[in-house]
């Protein structure tokens, strides 16, 4: 006999996980529609080249990669935008730009397991490509907070930064030869703390004059386990940046675009200038952004993205700027599970019809009274089998449901159900089907 069992880092999710999953999913895809974002869907396999070398060298070394039956190279993708790159390559000519999509399926990274994070895990993407225009930035950004509202995990931050502002402090201290390195190091702050980072820098063979010019640039230092900047801290750096940076300030002018309209629409506590927000991924050209709930900041980054202005031009001479985010779907579900938000429930149905009776007649009156109840937008069960009264209230208890109708012989009749609330233990009798569908649809 084979013994059943899941790879280490995968899961099989129960109705009582899906259920949820699935409400977040139809949330987020009303919000996404709302902004005018398209489904989009891409193959779970590329081939390895279009993957390899668009991440970091950590990602590179956690894509799960094989050779297929025609001895092709291949490999699952480990996130949705490098395959948005090259989709939106291959379909340049069928796309209207500015294109807009959302796109909500699995992805693979054979990454240490922790909790919220596993080897397959669901991401929610939206993107904006064929636009370099700091509007499309700030309309992601919109979207998220909009995404976060609808969840209701709880009070949220959105962190923000600019890439290119960090690119122009490497080259004013000259050591923009090893951004990818340093952008990457800086990104671990949270992880390992400031003087860890600074450690590593230094194995980068900076020196610590270096790294301090740096780091004082950036308004990071060793005594600070939090450096994102709200309120008026956030124009009070930008305008310490400007003076710093000179004529070539524009990346700070875009942030300052970006915070003055959130300031101005009456948002602006539900963001933060964050200079230690890099994102690891090498892609970023531009703004990145992570957004963390705030009473489980331990469980990481629940979405994050930005800018990049360059990944389209590995497949195709013709370069799209983009701009996007995504929220993790599973750290999501964990870290709401984690707060006890989420309720044990292994089923969908509003209502489960009791089987007195297994006479045709009787089976006939059931079925009939399920396909009305459906058709006025309950969604019902009928037990298959004639069964103890008893058995059929415990089987309703374990699945997590509410209403049970009961129709015996003197019921049916009169076309009549008892309605039982398994939760209340309150007994309603002889109702028609029409106040059984108001009563529960008045209590959802």
């Amino acid at each position: 006999m084979i013994e059943p069992r899941v790879l280490k880092g995968f899961r099989d999710c129960l109705p009582q996980t899906m259920i949820p999953k699935k409400e977040i999913i139809y949330k987020l895809e009303k919000i996404f529609e709302s902004f005018g974002f398209a489904p989009i869907d891409t193959p779970a396999l590329e081939y390895t080249e279009i993957l390899l070398g668009k991440g970091s060298g950590e990602t590179d070394k956690q894509i799960y990669r094989f050779l297929d039956h025609g001895n092709r190279d291949i490999a699952l993708r480990f996130d949705l935008t490098v395959p948005l790159a090259r989709f939106v390559s291959e379909h340049y000519s069928e796309l209207v730009f500015p294109f807009k999509r959302y796109h909500i399926a699995p992805v693979w990274r054979g990454e240490n397991t922790q909790k919220g994070r596993y080897r397959e895990f669901y991401q929610c993407d939206f993107d904006i490509l064929g636009s370099s225009s700091v509007n499309a930035d700030l309309e992601i950004l919109l979207t998220i907070k909009n995404g976060f509202d609808a969840i209701n995990a709880g009070d949220y931050i959105i962190n923000i930064n600019n890439r290119k502002i960090l690119n122009l402090i490497l080259e004013k201290n000259k050591i923009e030869d090893r951004y990818k390195d340093i952008l990457r190091i800086i990104d671990k702050i949270y992880k390992i703390g400031y003087l860890k980072v600074c450690e590593e820098l230094e194995q980068t063979g900076l020196t610590k004059e270096k790294i301090k010019s740096v780091m004082d640039f950036l308004n990071l230092d060793e005594y600070s386990t939090n450096f994102a900047l709200s309120g008026k801290e956030i124009f009070n750096f930008i305008d310490k940046l400007k003076i710093n940076l000179g004529e070539e300030a524009n990346p700070v002018l875009e942030l300052e675009f970006i915070f003055k309209a959130f300031e101005k629409m009456g948002i602006l506590e539900r963001f933060a200038l964050n200079p230690a927000i890099t994102r690891g991924l090498d892609y970023y050209t531009g703004i990145v952004f992570e957004s963390f709930i705030l009473d489980r900041v331990g469980f990481g980054s629940v979405c994050s993205g930005g800018r990049y202005d360059n990944l389209t031009g590995l497949y195709s001479k013709n370069v799209v700027p983009g701009v996007g985010a995504s929220f993790g779907l599973d750290r999501l579900l964990a870290l709401i599970e984690d707060k006890g938000k989420i309720k044990n429930s292994q089923t969908k149905t509003d209502l489960l019809i009791f089987n007195l009776s297994e006479e045709f007649e009787s089976i006939l009156f059931y079925q009939e009274a399920a396909r009305f109840f459906r058709e006025n937008g309950l969604n019902v069960e009928i037990n298959y089998e004639k069964q103890k009264f008893v058995n059929q209230f415990k089987n309703a208890e374990r699945k997590g449901l509410e209403y049970v109708a009961i129709a015996g012989e003197e019921e049916i009749k009169n076309n009549k159900f008892n309605l039982k609330n398994i939760k209340t233990g309150v007994e309603q009798k002889f109702l028609t089907k029409e106040q059984i569908i108001n009563i529960i649809k008045g209590i959802r």
